[in-house]
C-alpha cells in the first residue's frame, strides 16, 4: 500500500498543469510580452489530467493561477519605471489592480482550458494513475 498523499487530486492536477503553463508562457512572454493567452494551456493540461471524480474547472483555475504568478512578477518588473513616475497612492492602486487583473485572467483562462481538457480526456480516454 502506498502512503496517502497530502495533496488532493485537484491540487496535483493543478500543480502539474501550472508547471506546464509556466514552462510554456514564460519564454513566450519574454520574447513578445504576450504570455497571458498561454495560461489556457495550464488549464488544458490540468483538466485533462484531473480524475473523473474531481472538479476539472477548479483544477484548471488553480493551474491558471499558478502559471500567472511568474507573469505578475515579470509584468511588475517590466513596469517599474512607469510605476515610479506615478504618485504614491496611484502606484499602490495601480499595482494591486494589475496583480488582480493578471491573476483573474489566469484563473479564467485556466478554467476555460480545463473545460476543454476535461472534454478531450473523455473523448480520447483518460489514463487513471495506478
Amino acid at each position: 500500500m502506498s502512503p496517502a498523499s497530502p495533496l488532493s487530486a485537484e491540487w496535483r492536477a493543478a500543480l502539474l498543469g501550472g508547471a506546464v503553463g509556466v514552462a510554456v508562457a514564460l519564454p513566450v512572454y519574454g520574447q513578445g510580452g504576450q504570455g497571458g493567452p498561454l495560461l489556457f494551456v495550464a488549464g488544458l493540461v490540468a483538466g485533462y489530467l484531473a480524475p473523473e471524480a474531481v472538479d476539472a474547472y477548479a483544477a484548471g483555475g488553480r493551474a491558471g493561477l499558478i502559471a500567472a504568478l511568474p507573469l505578475v512578477v515579470w509584468f511588475l518588473y517590466d513596469s517599474t519605471t512607469w510605476f515610479l513616475w506615478q504618485d504614491g497612492w496611484f502606484r499602490t492602486v495601480g499595482s494591486l489592480l494589475a496583480i488582480a487583473f493578471v491573476l483573474g485572467a489566469g484563473y479564467f483562462a485556466g478554467g476555460i482550458g480545463a473545460g476543454i481538457g476535461g472534454w478531450l480526456a473523455v473523448q480520447f480516454g483518460r489514463n487513471e494513475p495506478s
